[in-house]
């Protein structure tokens, strides 16, 4: 009798101690963790009103002529880095020469420095990027956390500040292979293992990103795991990143989670918009009904007139 108490109560322990470890949804359908639906309860942030990452409506943002092209300083640096397997991405954290790596302009409330970037992906045949474009997910999405350079904080030190951190994210699709990705996607299968890191040299964050980045979204949010602080000023491109087909499944094949499971679908689920307002640096891409539409009063009238 008593062997079998304990044996209960090592189990509870076991299973309360894993359900306080936050967790994706595809983790949740194998192991006790708390999914993204029960992120509220261990951080009460995560319920809040202002989260991400959400889907992108283009006819319903706003052209803002504040949004002038971003201003990049050390993107053109190359860099040796640390990538890691934080048992929840692929994460590549920025300490050298930091302090000349950053961003302004675009919008922006002043002059933020870049800390990390790191990955979300789904799996073959599901998209996994966070955030959505017309509804439109694309299989992989890449942010890089900047610190507002004024405050001096970092994002996971828990400033509560809205518009302390600034994230820029970036679309991936299919297509040629992309070699400012190479020596990070060989990096993959050497940090299969949470706490795993490997060295990738050569990096130069400008090749890892788009050429056009005129257009782009704005919108004020949080970060998109727990505590998921509401601090954050986001700016999704619209001009994808374009890798191969073997680059892609790079990702998905490589890492496993902390609990051991294939590291794959690593999102957060779509949040609600709760009435903010999403802008945008580019006129075509909130109005190409509106072009369409006076193409055809051109054509009606000039029918009308012949």
């Amino acid at each position: 009798m008593i062997f079998y108490l304990f044996l209960s109560l090592m189990l509870h322990v076991l299973t309360s101690s894993a359900a306080e470890d936050w967790c994706y949804d595809i983790q949740a359908k194998s192991i006790p963790c708390n999914g993204p639906s029960k992120w509220s309860d261990i951080g009460a942030t995560c319920g809040g009103t202002k989260q991400s990452p959400i889907d992108i409506v283009t006819k319903n943002s706003k052209f803002d002529s504040n949004l002038i092209e971003f201003k990049f300083e050390g993107y053109d640096k190359e860099l040796e880095l640390e990538l890691t397997n934080n048992g929840h991405t692929a994460k590549l954290l920025i300490t050298q020469e930091k302090e000349t790596i950053q961003i302004s302009g675009g919008g922006l409330s002043g002059t933020y420095i870049a800390s990390q970037l790191h990955f979300h992906w789904g799996s073959k045949g599901k998209p996994g990027s966070e955030h959505s474009l017309n509804g439109n997910k694309y299989p992989i999405e890449l942010h890089i956390v900047h610190a507002k350079k004024e405050a001096r904080s970092e994002p996971s030190g828990g400033s509560t500040t809205s518009g302390a951190n600034a994230v820029l994210g970036f679309f991936f699709k299919e297509g040629k292979s992309n070699d400012g990705y190479t020596n990070l996607v060989n990096g993959l299968s050497k940090i299969s293992y949470e706490g795993n890191s490997t060295t990738v040299s050569k990096v130069k964050l400008q090749d890892l990103i788009p050429k056009d980045l005129k257009v782009f979204y704005r919108y004020e949010g949080s970060l998109t795991t727990p505590e998921c602080d509401e601090t954050v000023t986001w700016t999704v491109f619209a001009e994808p990143i374009e890798l191969s087909k073997s680059q892609i499944d790079a990702f998905y094949g490589n890492l496993k989670y902390g609990d051991n499971l294939e590291m794959i679908e690593n999102f957060r689920p779509i949040q609600q918009l709760n009435g903010r307002k999403i802008s945008t640096s580019g006129v075509d891409a909130v109005l190409p009904h509106t072009r369409y539409l006076l193409i055809s009063l051109f054509v009606f009238y000039f029918t009308l007139v012949s």
